[in-house]
């Protein structure tokens, strides 16, 4: 079964290209999420557009499948959960990073070896940085379910909750 999906997924638009190209036409976005138009209509122009997109039949189906049933608004939420499942099934673990500053290489060879730690044992980590900031210095990580919160900007938080708590 796996060999026969990874097959598929070889052949096919992967999940991510397919909220990429939809994200990418601002036009065809707002087209999709338009709960006013016929269905007729709206399944017409997907039609058109997994044939200009050169999907596989699979995809073709599924993405007319989810028109017919009006349920395009969902398709973000259902590639996320997508992608999940496959990394589930490679045995890999989604991790966010988040810095005030870009890391250099040294320093994110540091947080990953220090983060491997939380990950559950013989798993591959998956790793995304993200530069956000507002978090004013040091870091946050997301680790599948888990979340780590060592930024500055809590830490500034939690001192204004204490000062400003009635005595």
């Amino acid at each position: 079964m796996r060999r026969e999906t990874d097959r598929w997924l070889a052949r096919a638009i992967t999940p991510h290209q397919l909220s990429a190209l939809v994200e990418k036409d601002l036009k065809f976005k707002q087209f999709l999420m338009d709960p006013s138009m016929a269905k007729s209509k709206k399944l017409a122009g997907v039609k058109e557009f997994c044939q200009g997109a050169k999907f596989t039949p699979i995809t073709s189906n599924f993405v007319e499948a989810m028109a017919e049933n009006g349920r395009l608004r969902e398709l973000p939420k259902i590639v996320l959960r997508f992608e999940e499942q496959c990394m589930a099934s490679r045995n890999e673990v989604k991790c966010v990073i988040t810095t005030a500053h870009a890391l250099t290489p040294e320093q994110l060879t540091n947080v990953q070896d220090s983060i491997k730690g939380h990950a559950p044992q013989g798993s591959k980590l998956k790793i995304e940085t993200v530069v956000d900031p507002r978090l004013i210095g040091g870091l946050t990580a997301s680790i599948g379910e888990k979340y780590f919160d060592l930024s500055l900007m809590s830490q500034i938080k939690k001192y204004e909750a204490v000062l400003t708590a009635p005595l």
